[in-house]
């Protein structure tokens, strides 16, 4: 079967790669244009672009999805069915070009979490389990008939980024069995009921900020959540501390007001009081323009005894 893919970034890379060795012609890969990027914002291909490129398929960049000209060069591919993975929403004026269908992968167990950060969300909110899912796009976002899923159980200390690996090669399984069903006439079609769907919405750099008010597990899922993007922060000094890596401890000391580090832990790591009376471990963490240094190094190189007060932008309590 003729399939054509559309990405742009990395975590379609696997799914790429696998319908490239796949016994399905892959007859090119849809993806933006070169932007500026760097100081000197110089033009660099999508990591799609450069992959593709590897693999020697034939690219195919577009700007804009919506101007006639997107559908001529789409429907010249001729392609039975494409796959979508982590690219822009489809117009409507799109969805009838290939003939059996738009397969989107999406990296959580729909309808649970849909919009554009299923992994962080799953992971903000404490998640034991997610997985991936396809189903075939419609006019609405992640609101298809569901083809195929499969769960993943999600490690205790695991984080976005980490998972989205594992995902994509999950994905990659799939979506080759998914193509197959397709190929042979018989996808199934199991219709998302709305009332179990919860919202992923894209994250902002300003959901970041920690806020030690929050209970311990609450303040190390998002750590975890919204590593590597958009990352966590705090104030130190006046200046931006981000928090890589971070565990719950047992407790911090009774009565600390939040975002005070009460003490290091037996391997030197700061524990940092949260709102219900826990701790939270700094593992790894990143002083503005330094490179990410363990959570026990930073208490070293700044002297901290316990008593110095994070969150705030001006000099900490240290009384």
């Amino acid at each position: 079967m003729r399939v054509a893919f559309l990405g742009n970034g990395t975590f379609g890379l696997p799914i790429m790669a696998a319908l490239a060795a796949s016994e399905h012609d892959l007859v090119a890969v849809v993806t933006r244009p070169d932007r500026p990027a760097g100081r000197g914002r110089r033009l660099e291909p999508s990591p799609t672009k450069q992959a593709a490129l590897g693999l020697g398929v034939p690219v195919v960049e577009i700007d804009d999805l919506k101007a006639p000209a997107a559908r001529e060069r789409l429907a010249a591919l001729k392609a039975d069915c494409w796959v979508v993975v982590a690219f822009p929403i489809l117009p409507t004026a799109l969805l009838d070009v290939p003939a059996r269908g738009i397969i989107n992968l999406h990296a959580s167990l729909l309808p649970a979490y849909r919009g554009a950060a299923p992994i962080q969300w799953a992971l903000i909110n404490g998640e034991r389990v997610t997985g991936v899912t396809t189903f075939f796009i419609d006019a609405g976002v992640d609101t298809g008939a569901v083809c195929l899923q499969r769960e993943v159980t999600i490690e205790p200390e695991e984080d976005a980024g980490e998972l989205a690996e594992r995902l994509a090669r999950v994905g990659a399984e799939l979506i080759l069995e998914t193509i197959d069903r397709v190929a042979g006439g018989d996808p199934p079609r199991l219709r998302q009921d709305p009332a179990l769907a919860t919202p992923a919405p894209r994250l902002r750099k300003e959901d970041g900020e920690i806020d030690w008010e929050r209970p311990a597990v609450e303040v190390v899922n998002r750590i975890r959540g919204l590593n590597p993007w958009p990352g966590t922060w705090t104030w130190l000094e006046g200046e931006r501390l981000i928090i890589h890596r971070a565990r719950t401890a047992s407790s911090a000391a009774p009565g600390t007001a939040p975002g005070t580090v009460t003490n290091r832990d037996a391997g030197g790591f700061p524990v940092v009081a949260a709102g219900d009376g826990g701790g939270v471990v700094i593992l790894e963490a990143q002083r503005a323009g330094r490179r990410p240094v363990g959570g026990d190094e930073l208490a070293r190189g700044l002297h901290w005894q316990g008593g110095e007060r994070l969150g705030t932008s001006g000099t900490p309590d240290v009384s």
